[in-house]
């Protein structure tokens, strides 16, 4: 299977993966990391939130 990199599409197997788990206070950030050699080559980042985020209802007229 082949990723699409900056260095364009190259083996799965030729690169090195390294995943990194960043917490805060309402969130977990997850980094996948692609290396070639000791360059990185691609990043993708996943967010979640822990809790519900709040909403406030704005009320408004329409129309005047």
């Amino acid at each position: 299977m082949k990723v699409f990199t900056t260095k364009g599409l190259i083996e799965f197997s030729d690169l090195r993966v390294q995943d990194v788990v960043e917490t805060g206070d309402n969130h977990r950030k997850i980094l996948s990391q692609y290396f070639l050699g000791d360059e990185l080559v691609r990043q993708s980042v996943f967010v979640d939130a822990l809790r519900p985020l709040e909403a406030e209802a704005v009320g408004g007229k329409v129309g005047g």
